[in-house]
């Protein structure tokens, strides 16, 4: 999965946090990639999106590690973070 950071002014980042907790959705990803499927119905354009499939922290630090785009101290950051979220934590991924 791909990460894209926006910038919004703070009326709209409150507002989007409002609809979040009033809709119920489980982050601000999951609000914007149902904005994007709305979008894409909207504009008659059929957008599939893949689910998610969780994959062993081991394998992901691996294939970063391998690109040499990203400093140690940034890998073990993501993987950190990865661990603490949802998807990972206390969860050991099974491949």
């Amino acid at each position: 999965m791909y990460t894209i950071n926006i910038s919004l002014p703070k009326q709209l980042y409150q507002k989007v946090d409002t609809i979040i907790k009033e809709e119920g959705f489980a982050s601000r990803s999951e609000f914007f990639r149902t904005l994007i499927r709305v979008y894409s119905v909207l504009k008659g354009k059929n957008l599939e999106l893949m689910e998610f499939s969780p994959r062993p922290l081991s394998e992901i630090e691996m294939e970063m590690e391998k690109t040499g785009k990203y400093n140690s101290d940034f890998i073990k950051s993501v993987v950190s973070g990865l661990k603490k979220s949802s998807l990972y934590a206390d969860k050991p991924v099974k491949k």
